[in-house]
């Protein structure tokens, strides 16, 4: 994660290109399962958020763009809900509460690409924690990610708008020394399929192997209580698992 923050520039947008929710069931089961506030980081603009606070689960959301969070704000001002959102590094995180789970959702730890703010960043969750409360965070799995990093431009999403336009996602993706690159740009039509703008949007994310991770949430004072491959919960499988999903515990204070 650098200082820049491109998904401002396409927070109206991003909606419309990641209508991901394979993974909502899993974080409303978790949460079901725990009796105390909840803290989402990495929100956005509430893919996740949304259906937990509808299910009465008292979120926090943490996001380090303002413009995605107003989206969020938005949304919830809507449908007449209410959520804590902070506009917060994730690396410096400091809120005057504990929470009984934390989760980090859609792999997105990985874009703190440094290896001492990685570290630094457990270390701010661990202490944001109740004893006894639980982290909940995903990332990709190397060996299967890999395979769609070809370097190829392609349209990944076509969508329409509210506004009755439409907008195409085109994307490539290059790897180098564990760093995945990703070019994206944003083509925005009206109505009459005119082009009314175009966001280039570069984003970078580091590819965590099993030991790494589990090595440094243990030196932040985890320890893993589960490791699933799939939001079936289904055991990890490095040759084949779409995904590392951690789910690391904090001891009870002694």
């Amino acid at each position: 994660m650098s200082d820049a923050v491109p998904y401002d520039r396409i927070a109206e947008l991003y909606d419309a290109c990641v209508q991901v929710t394979l993974d909502v069931p899993f974080y409303l089961e978790q949460a079901a399962r725990t009796n105390g506030p909840v803290l989402e980081l990495m929100a956005g603009t509430g893919r996740v958020s949304l259906p937990l606070i509808k299910a009465g689960v008292d979120l926090t959301c943490v996001d380090y763009s303002a413009d995605m969070l107003d989206v969020l704000r938005r949304k919830l001002y809507g449908q007449g809900l209410s959520a804590a959102l902070h506009k917060m590094d994730e690396r410096k995180l400091k809120l005057n509460r504990l929470f009984v789970l934390i989760f980090i959702p859609f792999q997105s730890f990985t874009e703190i690409t440094d290896p001492d703010d990685e570290c630094r960043t457990l270390e701010r969750i661990h202490a944001h924690l109740a004893d006894g409360g639980r982290l909940i965070c995903t990332l990709h799995n190397p060996a299967v990610r890999l395979r769609s990093v070809d370097g190829l431009y392609r349209l990944w999403h076509k969508a329409p708008l509210p506004s009755g336009g439409l907008v195409l996602l085109w994307g490539s993706q290059t790897h180098q020394d564990g760093l995945v690159s990703i070019d994206e740009f944003y083509e925005v039509f009206d109505a009459r399929r005119m082009m009314q703008a175009r966001h280039h949007v570069e984003l970078v994310f580091r590819l965590l192997t099993r030991m790494e991770f589990e090595t440094m949430a243990s030196e932040a004072g985890f320890a893993v209580e589960a490791l699933y491959g799939s939001y079936d919960r289904s055991p990890f499988e490095e040759e084949s698992s779409p995904y590392m999903i951690w789910i690391l515990g904090k001891a009870q204070s002694t």
